[in-house]
């Protein structure tokens, strides 16, 4: 057993948390999904973002939420990985909710749902911070292999916004999708520029230099990208069924990157080792 002590009446605190933040999420995500005049004051490809998001929340985000904390109450390393991967992707989306969707009578449950986010993610660290996580595996992890995937990701991503924005900067002028949509600015761009791709960047060097906090934040954000790559394929369904454009190959081809992360995220936790498989409760 680890040599932390925990209080008995501590260890499902995050259990709790979480069940409290899915009932909030899944009354929310139901409201939009069966009641869209919620988003009437969106333009038709905001008001398709956001059922398809509330879509991916109710049937994927929540569950994953559920299960994994539940096991990783239990002590299951790799539960409590996907626990906190998922639980920042709430952070991710609600902080989108917050700010960017027009002022609605959910506005309430939207902070409080981000608020509980939030500190769920930082009760999570604060308990863990002086884990050696580099313990949880064996040796045998890919780290470079890993790492370079990583570093892929982030590049990746991070050409595909600077190709909207920067000419829109270099031009003095404002990217085609705000003017359309009613936007100050791109959300997903700003949470991705300021804070996730640079996060990313860094779990990659981190797990090829094998430091500790790399072996928590490199399968962090492979589930990371694996989950927002499953919403941007719920949002342009929507998107296609709202607006009858054709996005299939969009589709197929983040179907086909998800699936990939999915086999690099086996690769990596794959090699968690059995003997502290079950430790310290979530």
């Amino acid at each position: 057993m680890d040599n932390i002590s925990v209080k008995p009446r501590n260890n499902k605190i995050l259990l709790y948390l979480t069940i409290l933040i899915v009932l909030l999420v899944a009354t929310c995500s139901s409201i939009g999904i069966w009641h869209e005049q919620l988003y009437s004051k969106e333009t038709v490809n905001i008001l398709s973002q956001c059922i398809g998001q509330d879509i991916s929340n109710l049937f994927i985000i929540s569950p994953i939420l559920l299960l994994s904390a539940f096991n990783a109450s239990k002590g299951n390393k790799i539960a409590k990985i996907i626990w906190i991967a998922t639980m920042i992707i709430n952070v991710y989306t609600y902080v989108i909710y917050c700010f960017a969707v027009h002022f609605n009578f959910l506005f309430h449950i939207y902070c409080l749902i981000l608020g509980l986010s939030i500190y769920s993610v930082l009760i999570f660290f604060i308990k863990y911070i002086n884990e050696d996580f580099k313990n949880w595996f064996t040796e045998k992890v890919p780290t470079k292999s890993i790492g370079i995937f990583l570093i892929i990701i982030a590049s990746m991503f991070t050409v595909m916004w600077l190709s909207d924005s920067l000419p829109a900067v270099l031009t003095n002028t404002v990217p085609a999708n705000l003017t359309k949509d009613n936007l100050l600015t791109n959300p997903v761009q700003v949470l991705d520029f300021s804070f996730f791709l640079p996060l990313i960047f860094i779990s990659s060097v981190m797990i090829i230099k094998k430091k500790t906090l790399g072996y928590l934040l490199a399968p962090i954000m492979i589930v990371f990208a694996i989950l927002t790559t499953i919403n941007i394929i719920c949002l342009t369904v929507v998107t296609m069924q709202k607006t009858s454009s054709n996005n299939i190959f969009m589709i197929i081809a983040f179907a086909i990157f998800a699936f990939i992360c999915i086999c690099f995220l086996y690769l990596f936790l794959k090699h968690i080792s059995k003997s502290s498989q079950n430790m310290k409760s979530l």
